[in-house]
């Protein structure tokens, strides 16, 4: 391998390991809920959910706009809505729930 097909892995390697801290610190992915195959696969097809969900976010540069800045940004909102559909089509108007 040449020194830039090298350095092209290691950084994919690299964004792999970020993301997997990211899912593990932000989106409890370290703590299983259940302690069986299908409930495993089920908490973690969510979080891959949750986290698709945060990169098609768009934020008020207010609130940053890394992924975690995304996240405390929904968190806000949550807090703020007590309707799930209603604020979903309010973060995500494109979905017309």
């Amino acid at each position: 391998m040449s020194n830039e097909e090298i350095g092209e892995a290691y950084r994919q390697r690299w964004a792999i390991e970020v993301l997997w801290k990211f899912l593990k610190t932000h989106l409890k992915l370290d703590k299983m809920m259940s302690k069986n195959l299908n409930g495993i696969m089920i908490q973690i097809d969510v979080i891959l959910i949750v986290y698709l969900i945060l990169q098609l976010l768009k934020t008020p540069r207010m609130y940053g706009s890394k992924l975690v800045d995304k996240l405390r940004y929904i968190q806000i909102l949550i807090r703020q809505e007590w309707n799930f559909v209603h604020w979903l089509n309010r973060v995500v108007p494109r979905l017309n729930m």
